[in-house]
Order: C-alpha cells, then sequence, then structure tokens
C-alpha cells in the first residue's frame, strides 16, 4: 500500500506536488496552534462567550483575507501566486501578537489577523487546486492531502506537547509563549516550493457570473452544503476542544490525547485512497458523517472520559476520510460558475457566504448558550447542534451532486 501510493505521489506533476508540501506546512503549524488557541483564549479570559467572539471575528478575518486581496487582484492584475508568502507572514505575526495579548481588543485583533492571513492563503491555495488538479484527480490528490495532513497532525499536536511543557513546566514562561514563537519559523519552509507554481493573473468580475451562482439549477444544493459547512466550521473548531479540556482538566493532557489517536487515521485514508472514485464519493461521505454525527451526540449525551475516547477514535478514523469527500465537493462548488468563464468568481462569492455563515454558526452557539447555561450544558448543547449540521451538510451534499449529474 505504501509502495504503491510512493509511486502514484511521484508520478504527479511537479507543480501539483509544489500545492501538496505548501498544504503540508500549513497543516502542520495548524496542528501545532489551531487547537492550543481556543483552550489559550478560555483560560485567559475564562469566557465561552469571548471564544466564540473571537472566533465570529477571526472568520471575519478569512472573509476579507480572501475576498478583498482576491477583488483587488482582478483589477490591478495581480500574479495571485505571490499570495503564499504574504499569507505566511501574516500567521506568524498574528501568532506572536496574540502570544502577548494581555485584554480582550488585543486578543481579537490577533485573532483577525491570524484569520486575514489564513484567507489569503486559502485563496491562493483553492486558485491553484482548481488551476492545477483536473476533476478526475482530485479524489487521489485530496486523499494524499488528507493523509499527509493527519501524519502531521500527529507531530503537529506532539511538537505543541513538547514546546508547552518546556514553556509552562521547565522553562516557566508561561504555558503558551514558546508555542506561539516557535510556530511561525515553521512557514518558512514552506519558501522554496512556491517556484514550482506558475503565475496566475486573475480575469475581471463580471455581475453575470456573480447572478449565475444565485440562478444556476446546480447550485441550489450547493447553498444547503455551503450553510452546513459554514455552520460545521465555527461550532467544530470551538466546542470539541473545549469539550475535551472539561473533560481532562489541561492543555497538556489535551495535547498527549490528541497525538495518541492521529496516526491511526493516516493508515486509514491512505488505505481508501485506492478504492475511492466519483461514483463511491457520496456514499463514503455519507457513512463518515453519519458516523462523526453519532459519536458527537453521544459526547454530548454522556459528556464521560470514555465517551470522549469514543469520539476522539471515530474522529480519528471518519473525520480526515469525511474531509477527502469534503474538499473535493468544495472544488466542485466552486467551478459552478458559466461556462464562458472560469472559477474565480464563483470562489469568491462562495467564501463570502461562508462567512456568512459561519458568523450565523456562532449566534446559534450564543443561543445555545443563553438557553442551556454555563458549563457543561452548554457543550453538550453545542455537540448536538454541530451533530444537526452534519446531517444537514450531508444533505446539501447529495442534492448538489444530483442536480450537477443531471
Amino acid at each position: 500500500m505504501f509502495a504503491d501510493t510512493y509511486r502514484r505521489f511521484r508520478a504527479m506533476r511537479p507543480s501539483v506536488r509544489s500545492l501538496v508540501f505548501i498544504y503540508w506546512i500549513y497543516d502542520f503549524t495548524i496542528g501545532m496552534a489551531g487547537i492550543f488557541v481556543q483552550l489559550f483564549l478560555y483560560q485567559r479570559f475564562s469566557s465561552l462567550e469571548l471564544n466564540i467572539i473571537a472566533t465570529i471575528v477571526f472568520y471575519t478575518g478569512i472573509m476579507f483575507g480572501f475576498c478583498l486581496p482576491g477583488v483587488l487582484a482582478t483589477f490591478w492584475r495581480a500574479n495571485i501566486k505571490y499570495g503564499f508568502p504574504i499569507s505566511f507572514a501574516c500567521l506568524a505575526l498574528a501568532l506572536l501578537y496574540l502570544a502577548q495579548a494581555q485584554d480582550v481588543s488585543h486578543a481579537c485583533l490577533a485573532m483577525f489577523f491570524w484569520g486575514f492571513g489564513q484567507g489569503i492563503f486559502w485563496l491562493t491555495v483553492n486558485t491553484f487546486e482548481l488551476l492545477e488538479t483536473k476533476p478526475g484527480e482530485r479524489d487521489y490528490y485530496s486523499s494524499v492531502l488528507s493523509a499527509g495532513a493527519q501524519i502531521l497532525g500527529l507531530a503537529g499536536p506532539a511538537c505543541a506537547t513538547l514546546l508547552i511543557w518546556l514553556s509552562g513546566s521547565l522553562l516557566n514562561l508561561g504555558t503558551y509563549t514558546l508555542l506561539f514563537v516557535a510556530t511561525p519559523a515553521v512557514y518558512l519552509i514552506g519558501l522554496p516550493f512556491f517556484s514550482g507554481l506558475r503565475g496566475y493573473v486573475p480575469p475581471r468580475i463580471r455581475v453575470m457570473d456573480l447572478a449565475h451562482y444565485f440562478k444556476d439549477r446546480a447550485s441550489r444544493g450547493a447553498h444547503l452544503y455551503v450553510f452546513g459547512k459554514g455552520v460545521q466550521d465555527m461550532v467544530g473548531v470551538i466546542v470539541p476542544q473545549l469539550a475535551m479540556f472539561a473533560i481532562l482538566g489541561t492543555a497538556l493532557k489535551v495535547g498527549i490525547f490528541d497525538t495518541f489517536f492521529a496516526v491511526f487515521s493516516a493508515v486509514c485514508v491512505l488505505a481508501l485512497a485506492r478504492i475511492r472514485t466519483n461514483s463511491n464519493r457520496l456514499l463514503i461521505y455519507g457513512l463518515t458523517l453519519s458516523g462523526l454525527a453519532l459519536a458527537t451526540t453521544l459526547l454530548g449525551f454522556l459528556f464521560t472520559l470514555s465517551a470522549l475516547i469514543a469520539y476522539t477514535a471515530t474522529r480519528s478514523l471518519l473525520g480526515p476520510l469525511a474531509n477527502v469527500s469534503s474538499h473535493v465537493l468544495d472544488l466542485a462548488v466552486m467551478e459552478t460558475g458559466k461556462s464562458d468563464t472560469d472559477f474565480y468568481a464563483t470562489m469568491l462569492i462562495r467564501d463570502f457566504f461562508l462567512w456568512i455563515w459561519r458568523s450565523v454558526g456562532g449566534l446559534l452557539l450564543l443561543l445555545t448558550l443563553y438557553f442551556a447555561g454555563p458549563g457543561q450544558e452548554a457543550l453538550s448543547g453545542g455537540l448536538y447542534l454541530s451533530a444537526l449540521i452534519f446531517v444537514v451538510t450531508f444533505i446539501g451534499a447529495y442534492l448538489f451532486l444530483r442536480h450537477k449529474r443531471a
């Protein structure tokens, strides 16, 4: 299995391999810092409401980082390729700024710029994914991305756990200081891979391109799918991590726990990459989301260590498998533009609506917190909401692919 995977990877075009390496570097840094940003905010300010608000600010930064440079590039005739080094610089500076944030306003500002850097990254990587990959090869391409992300998902939390221990227990610098200072240096590894990508200057955006996104029959299911993805992005980035922290008690234990389960899913993704095709993509997506919804509901209902272990094992196995199908579906949604234009306008409008639905997800979490009360009840309510959105997302994916094939 591993020899066959290596041969297929080597057979990829150099530009696609460059994309894969850049994506893996990004995933490694997110594995190091992503989980612990939510724990840092919660421990620093002891407010679930603030975590939700700061995450809305973060996703607002992603929207601005994706849409504003994306639109300006069409007017200035700028080369999208240079978004990679700019995004890495923004991400590094934002984490350094967050490390010394002592009040809510500075923390939210750091979260905005961290999101802004990620928005530029996704603008650039989505553009080149649609340029460099072909629809028939995207299942395997996404499987390679996901498998590598899971292996680095093992290394990322492991490195983060070591840095947290060194910073907090050995050097007494503060729990997260060393983590937020060391992570930015990792982005420098990605610089050599930019040369493997060709330049791309996006076309001017026309009103008819934007109108087509709402009128096209194939886009109807895509709207529900994007809604589900947006809400799940908000709920999924906050609630599971804080539930894990509430059950385990410390950031160090969370890092060790997350590291333990990461390698298992990488092997499963690589094994399934050999049989994943266009024809079974929706079936795999439905089965994985159903399993995730069930495990999430069980964790919300029991809220015990055994339920957390069952949830994490299920997430480690099924989450990456769902992400592969989701990644291919995301690219397909961006290609629902008019036949005489490329994907660029649809890609921008999709991200704008993702921001709207992510913000709606934050408001739904705030309402859950209001009605359920603080503490475990609020986290359980958030987990129930997450399980429901898994179902909604699959329905949207099903409708989108049915209309697309019609």
